[in-house]
Order: C-alpha cells, then structure tokens, then sequence
C-alpha cells in the first residue's frame, strides 16, 4: 500500500509542477536566492575555484568536464537527469521502508551521470593527451628542420589523427586566409585545447618567432608528455589490484543481502525490517558509495601541474 501511496504523491507533484510550469533552475535559484554573494565569492568564480557546498561543487564539476569534452549543450539534460535520479533514489529508500537510506541512495543515484561523464572525460584526455605528443613531437622534428612552424604543421597534416588534427587544420587556415600574425593564430590555437604542456608548448613557439635560439627547448617541452604517460601506466598498475579487491567486496557485500535470505530468514527479517538492520545497511551503503567515489576520484588520467 505504501508504493501506491508513493506513486500517487509523486503523480500530483507532477501535475503540479506542469500546471505551475515550475522549472529546474527555478529549484536550483530557490536552494541559492538566500545567499548573498561575497566578493570572495566572486573571486573565488572568477579564478575558477570550485564552489563549497556540495550539490554545487557536482554543478561546477559537471560543466567544467562537458566544457573540457566540448559538449557543453548537454549540461543542462545532465542535471535533469541527476534531480530526477535523486528523487528515485528517495522512493526507492521509502519503498524499502528505511529512512536512513534516504540521503544514500538519493546522492548515489544523483551521482552516477558525474560519474560516468567523468570516466568518458578520462578516456578523451587519455586519447587527446597520446595524439598531442605524437602531432607536436613531429611538428616539433619538423620545425627543427625548417624554422617554420606554419611549414612544419602543414607537411605534417596527413599524419595527425582526430582531435587534434582540427586544430591544427584551423592554425593553417588562419595563419593563411585570416590572420598573417603567426603569434596570434598560435594563441588562438592554444586556447582550443585544455593542456598545460601544449600551452607550455605553443608558448615557446610564440617566444621562437622573435628568439630563434628557443626552438631547442621545445624537445623538453614534447619529452614531459612521454614522461607523463609513463607516469599514467605506473599508477595504473598500482592501482589495478587495489581497485578489484575493492570492487569485489563491495559486491561481496551487496549480494550478502539476498544470500542471507536463502540461508536464514529470520536473519534477513531482522537486517532488513529492524531499525538497528536498517542503520547497518545504511551504514554498508555509505560507505560503498564513500569506496566509489574514491575509485572514481583516482582513477583519473594524470595530469601535469607544471
């Protein structure tokens, strides 16, 4: 009877919200309208310093990765999505019967499109960071050669791969139709792609175009991505073990609880209708979702901090 009850609240919550025409963001504005902003405040939004509370720092996070993914026009079905995976989480604890779980289950489910955007964003800095070292280390032999960089990009064009074979198409076309000024077109292809050692990189090419001499520094700039990727395969090798035992006993865990069902009965009862069983479970869930986030915090690709 309580689902029904349940359903029926959340139908009219529905309604309500589509007769009143209520918004997301007038959720998000109402949660934020209390609070003044501070000049600290600004300076911290300015200098992109992630916010202290915690729904939204996840916000800040969110759109700081589809910006860094370029899929910046998905932030806001993201967040739908969220909200409306945090209020499942909620039914789904209230229809187990277990208040406790409540706050669980709501931020873990809210949870799951960060961290799934976070693993896609790994896997694209992982791919954009190996065809970067491959594209500048070969400019770079070029440039060497030719003191050219425009030269040095172009006769190396068809051995680039995606993604980053647009930006250097666009340098290209910029430097030729656009704009001549090789020290702008460079800063307007840095700020494409989010990477200090790139940055570092066309930085010393900008400093090339008045000073020579800096071209032989630009091999030591192309080396620390080689060095960043064996430091990239080293943790991951550290953390492969610790990661499945991980894993392993948080399913060892979860499955406990139907396994318990078929083994004692009276036991699963008193796990799962008794409040100091219900506590226990809340307790194992929190802390599987405290594990998670930890897993998902380290298994990000390195990054170079220079």
């Amino acid at each position: 009877m309580q689902w029904v009850l349940i359903t029926i609240f959340v139908l009219l919550c529905s309604g309500l919200v589509a007769i009143l025409d209520v918004k997301f963001e007038d959720f998000i504005n109402a949660l934020q309208s209390h609070k003044k902003t501070t000049l600290s405040d600004d300076l911290k939004t300015l200098t992109g310093s992630p916010p202290k509370s915690f729904f939204a720092r996840q916000s800040y996070e969110i759109e700081k990765l589809l910006k860094a993914t370029s899929r910046e026009n998905k932030f806001q079905i993201i967040k739908r999505i969220s909200f409306l995976l945090f209020a499942g989480g909620v039914i789904i604890a209230l229809l187990l019967d277990n208040v406790f779980m409540v706050p669980i289950l709501g931020i873990g489910l809210s949870l799951a499109p960060v961290w799934y955007i976070r693993s896609t964003a790994g896997v694209y800095r992982k791919h954009l960071n190996e065809e970067l070292e491959t594209a500048i280390s070969i400019i770079t032999t070029s440039y060497l050669r030719t003191e050219d960089i425009l030269r040095a990009v172009k006769e190396n064009l068809p051995y680039i791969n995606p993604p980053v074979k647009g930006i250097f198409e666009a340098f290209v076309a910029e430097a030729e139709m656009i704009n001549a000024n090789l020290t702008s077109a460079l800063n307007t292809m840095k700020m494409k792609i989010p990477n200090r050692i790139f940055h570092e990189w066309c930085n010393t090419l900008i400093q090339c175009q008045s000073d020579r001499t800096m071209k032989h520094t630009l091999s030591v700039t192309v080396q620390k991505f080689s060095d960043l990727r064996v430091v990239q395969s080293d943790l991951e090798a550290i953390l492969s073990a610790p990661k499945r035992e991980a894993i392993t006993m948080m399913f060892l865990v979860i499955s406990n609880v139907p396994l318990l069902y078929v083994l004692n009965k009276e036991w699963f009862h008193a796990l799962v209708f008794s409040t100091p069983g219900k506590i226990a479970m809340a307790l194992c869930a929190a802390i599987i979702l405290f594990s998670l986030s930890r897993i998902m915090k380290l298994s990000q690709p390195v990054e170079y901090k220079g």
